[in-house]
């Protein structure tokens, strides 16, 4: 079970959580190679995993699923944010995991 309400993400631990994004540069072009996504812990420092995207043409999506066993056991928010090679395309944003 994975929902979305705006950047917000509500997730059930221990199952594959894939998340979807459309990620474009400054003037609107759509990036397709060398994003990453970043968990981190509830402390919003400690960084859980970083996860490599898989870039879908046809969709013109952005796909990072976190293994379950990374989430297993976890459960509150947590924060992630996605990733241009070394920068940050957005503030940490919460993801609940239930």
């Amino acid at each position: 079970m994975i929902e979305y309400l705006y950047d917000a993400i509500r997730a059930a631990a221990g199952d594959d959580i894939t998340i979807t994004a459309e990620i474009t540069n400054d003037e609107g072009e759509e990036l397709k190679e060398a994003c990453h996504l970043m968990l981190y812990g509830i402390d919003k420092e400690s960084l859980i995993t970083t996860v490599n995207g898989e870039y879908f043409e046809e969709d013109s999506e952005w796909r990072f699923t976190i293994p379950g066993e990374v989430t297993k056991g976890l459960s509150g928010r947590y924060w992630y944010c996605i990733c241009y090679h070394d920068v940050s395309l957005c503030f940490k944003e919460p993801i609940y995991l239930v």
